[in-house]
């Protein structure tokens, strides 16, 4: 199924985007943030999650789900680098599908108290292949190196003593 938000995200000039004339940075979200003063870097797209979250919501409903595995983690909030990763908004978004469904769905994020360091550690105990997944902003055929969030996970793989399998390094 797809959704297209084309229209929903026509305004915003996040550098995710294609329309968008930012460049995508080549830094860590603490260095952003430090540029922003603390406002979502520029990668954030406006309530990207929200909309997500409610869009599951509905089809959910229809499919007579109980609930919605949400997968953001401590560092995808990276302070305010992404205001819909957060903790608060986890909370905030459940409550609103729990009394949106009439107390028939939920969300769960198993993984908003546990960083990607300890992410990649439980898929190195299960045996993830890493080495077929990348987290890259570019969206090309092999990861940057050098987006935040490339950084993040060459840093959550050293966290583990290993050299990220994506990187072929």
């Amino acid at each position: 199924m797809e959704i297209d938000l084309t229209s929903i995200f026509a305004y915003s000039n996040c550098s995710l985007l294609t329309h968008s004339q930012e460049e995508i940075p080549e830094a860590s979200y603490g260095e952003q943030l430090a540029q922003t003063g603390g406002a979502p870097v520029s990668t954030y797209v406006p309530f990207r999650n929200g909309l997500f979250l409610s869009c599951a919501a509905s089809l959910a409903l229809s499919l007579d789900c109980q609930v919605i595995y949400y997968g953001a983690h401590m560092d995808d909030a990276a302070g305010n680098a992404y205001p819909d990763c957060s903790q608060a908004f986890y909370e905030s978004m459940n409550q609103a599908v729990w009394e949106g469904s009439g107390k028939a769905l939920r969300i769960e994020a198993p993984f908003i108290n546990q960083n990607k360091g300890q992410i990649v550690a439980r898929g190195l105990e299960l045996k993830v292949p890493y080495q077929f997944t990348w987290s890259c902003y570019e969206g090309k055929e092999r990861p940057c190196g050098v987006c935040g969030t490339c950084i993040d996970r060459r840093k959550a793989f050293e966290a583990n003593g290993i050299k990220d399998p994506a990187l072929g390094e």
